[in-house]
């Protein structure tokens, strides 16, 4: 191959290489993108989780201490807390006023607002993330270990 050749050759070569670097930013920012998308679905559907463990717990209850009562045991059953330890109780805690907005708002008082339960609920979020680092939301990974099923 002649200079001239290879030098045309090398300029192709390095304009496809230009094109597979582009190529491999653009799919990791999608990638990227896409983990951000799904994780925030994710949230999503476990924020629904909650609210609808909260209202389906104070449905019914007339005063306010059997609906927070309610949702609390609701709320440990959802994240599969089965026994007591401060942290537990500490978050819990922290969550009932979210618990109550729902219950205002399953009983259809006037302070029991959508718009108060989101706000109520994005300040429970704000403390646990600023606490501990991460989203309560985590919280609903569950390992739940493979038993195997065994015919006698």
């Amino acid at each position: 191959m002649t200079a001239v050749a290879a030098e045309l050759v090398a300029g192709f070569e390095a304009a496809a290489k230009t094109a597979q670097q582009a190529e491999e930013a653009s799919r990791k920012k999608m990638a990227e993108e896409v983990a951000r998308l799904a994780r925030r679905r994710a949230f999503a559907f476990r924020r629904t989780r909650l609210v609808r463990a909260l209202a389906n717990a104070a449905v019914g209850a007339e005063l306010e201490d059997a609906a927070l009562a309610a949702q609390r045991h609701a709320v440990r059953e959802e994240l599969g807390w089965t026994g007591e330890s401060a942290a537990y109780g500490a978050i819990l805690d922290r969550l009932q006023p979210v618990g109550l907005i729902v219950w205002q708002c399953a009983c259809g008082a006037e302070s029991g607002t959508p718009a108060a339960v989101h706000a109520e609920l994005e300040a429970f979020e704000t403390w646990f993330e600023d606490a501990n680092g991460k989203s309560f939301y985590v919280l609903f990974d569950q390992y739940v270990p493979e038993v195997p099923v065994v015919d006698f």
